[in-house]
C-alpha cells in the first residue's frame, strides 16, 4: 500500500504538470475574457453584454481607430455605419479574402462559434475586421476579433470628410468640395435657441472675391420674418483686412453691389440678413442684370426654398457664385448704373477700382424629399441683354446639369452626397421636377 508521504508527493507532481501545461497554453488563452482561444496571431478579445436583456447589463465594442461602436440588439450584431457578412470558416486565420463586393447586411445574428466579416463605413473608405463568437454565457458573449489592414473606397470618396474636425459645416450637403488654397468661412447665427450655419463661402484672397457661397432652406431658414437691413460697411471678422474688400472699392464704378447670397435668401432673423452685407458676399454686377434677370431667378429659387414650409421639400440646398476663372474682359456697357456711370472692365476683367467682374453667374440647386434628390443648375452670362421680365422658359435657356456646371466652373458641387446618388442626380436634370 502506498504510504501517505509518497501519495502527497505524487499529487504535488501531478499538480505541477497541470500548471505547466496551462502555462504552455497561455499564448492561446485569454483568461480575463472567459478563456477565449486565439485563432490568429494578434487578435483581441472582448465581452459584449446585453445578449439576453440589455436592461440588466449592456456594453459595446469600439475597435481602435473606429469612430463608433457596434453592439448586440435582439441577439444580433448592429451598429451605426457597420455592416456584416457571416463567414463559413471556423477560425479567423482561415478568413483570407475580404468580400469587398458582396452584399453586406446591417445586422448579423449572433451564433455560437460563427465567424463574421465586419465593415465600418467612413465617407471616403471602408475599414474591415474579422470577428468570432467564442462563447455565449447568459447575458454576455465573448468575441475574438482582428482589425485588418485592408481598406476599400468608401461610398463618398470625394466628400469633405477629412475637413470635418476643423470645419464641421463642410459636411453640409450644400457645401462643395473645399479647395485648400482658399479660405473657408462659415457664418453662424443663433435662431430659435439654436446655433445654425447661416451660409458659408470660400474666399479667394488674391482675387478678393468668393469662389462660391452655399446655404440651405429648411423649415427654419425659409421663414420670412424680417425686412432687408442694408447694413453696409461692416468689418467682416472672418476676412483679414489686408485682403478684404471695402465700400470704397465699389464706389463710382458703374456696377451694382450684387449679393451672392441674396438679402432675401436670409430673412428668418436680423443677424442672418445682416451677414449677407459682408463684402465677401458681394460681387460687381451690371445693374440691369442684378435687378432684373438675376433677381427674378433668385426669386424663383426662393419660392422653391420656402415651399419647405408646406413640406413640398424637406430641404433645398443652394450653391451660387460668379466665375472667377472666367472674367468679363474689355467690356463697356450701354446702360448706366445707379451711380450714373457706365460699367467697364479692362483687359484683366477688372473694374476701375480693381475688382474682378465674373463673365458668368451660376446656381446649383439640390432638393431633398424623403431621401429622394433632384438637381438643376443655371449658368447665366453676365450681360445687359437678358430678358428683364423673364419667364420660366427664359430661365430654362440657361439651365444645365450639375455635371455641366462643374465642367464650366471647376467646382465639385454636392460632394457630400453618397457617390452613386451624386453620379445619378448630377448627370441630367428635368424641368418637370420643379414647380415654375
Amino acid at each position: 500500500m502506498m504510504n501517505k508521504k509518497y501519495a502527497i508527493c505524487l499529487l504535488g507532481l501531478l499538480i505541477s504538470v497541470c500548471f505547466a501545461a496551462c502555462d504552455n497554453e497561455g499564448d492561446s488563452l485569454v483568461k480575463a475574457n472567459g478563456y477565449i482561444e486565439n485563432t490568429e496571431n494578434g487578435t483581441s478579445t472582448a465581452i459584449l453584454k446585453g445578449y439576453e436583456n440589455p436592461n440588466i447589463e449592456f456594453s459595446v465594442l469600439k475597435p481602435s481607430g473606429f469612430d463608433s461602436p457596434f453592439y448586440i440588439n435582439e441577439k444580433s450584431f448592429i451598429g451605426d455605419s457597420y455592416s456584416f457578412i457571416e463567414a463559413s470558416e471556423s477560425r479567423l486565420d482561415a478568413m483570407t479574402t475580404v468580400p469587398v463586393n458582396e452584399n453586406w447586411a446591417e445586422t448579423a445574428l449572433v451564433t455560437l462559434g460563427n465567424t463574421y466579416w465586419v465593415r465600418y463605413e467612413k465617407p471616403d473608405f471602408y475599414h474591415y475586421l474579422k470577428l468570432r463568437v467564442a462563447y455565449i454565457m447568459g447575458n454576455e458573449i465573448g468575441v475574438e476579433y482582428l482589425i485588418i489592414d485592408t481598406k476599400s473606397e468608401g461610398p463618398n470618396p470625394n466628400s469633405n470628410f477629412r475637413y470635418q474636425s476643423k470645419y464641421p459645416s463642410a459636411m453640409n450637403m450644400e457645401t462643395p468640395a473645399l479647395n485648400e488654397s482658399n479660405q473657408y468661412v462659415a457664418y453662424n447665427v443663433t435662431f430659435n435657441n439654436s446655433q445654425r450655419v447661416n451660409f458659408a463661402l470660400e474666399y479667394v484672397a488674391e482675387k478678393k472675391h468668393s469662389a462660391w457661397v452655399a446655404f440651405s432652406f429648411d423649415q427654419w431658414t425659409s421663414q420670412d420674418n424680417v425686412s432687408r437691413k442694408n447694413e453696409w460697411e461692416q468689418d467682416d471678422p472672418n476676412i483679414d483686412n489686408s485682403v478684404e474688400v471695402t465700400e470704397s472699392m465699389h464706389k463710382s464704378d458703374g456696377y451694382d453691389k450684387g449679393h451672392l447670397v441674396a438679402s432675401e435668401d436670409r430673412v428668418y432673423c436680423r443677424d442672418a440678413n445682416r451677414q449677407t452685407f459682408y463684402y465677401a458676399n458681394i460681387s460687381p454686377q451690371i445693374g440691369v442684370f442684378n435687378q432684373k434677370y438675376w433677381a427674378a431667378l433668385e426669386k424663383q429659387v426662393q419660392t422653391w426654398g420656402r415651399s419647405t414650409q408646406q413640406s413640398v421639400y424637406d430641404k433645398v440646398y443652394v450653391t451660387k457664385g460668379g466665375t472667377i476663372n472666367k472674367l468679363l474682359t474689355n467690356f463697356t456697357g450701354t446702360l448706366k448704373a445707379n451711380d450714373q456711370l457706365y460699367p467697364t472692365t479692362d483687359a484683366d476683367g477688372k473694374t476701375v477700382r480693381g475688382l474682378i467682374v465674373p463673365a458668368y453667374y451660376y446656381m446649383a440647386i439640390l432638393s431633398e424629399k424623403n431621401g429622394v434628390y433632384k438637381t438643376i443648375g443655371f449658368y447665366v452670362p453676365h450681360a445687359e441683354t437678358l430678358p428683364q421680365k423673364p419667364t420660366a422658359d427664359d430661365f430654362l435657356v440657361y439651365a444645365v446639369s450639375i455635371d455641366k456646371l462643374e465642367q464650366e466652373t471647376g467646382i465639385d458641387f454636392f460632394c457630400n452626397l453618397p457617390n452613386e446618388i451624386e453620379k445619378t442626380v448630377e448627370a441630367t436634370y428635368s424641368a418637370d421636377d420643379w414647380a415654375w
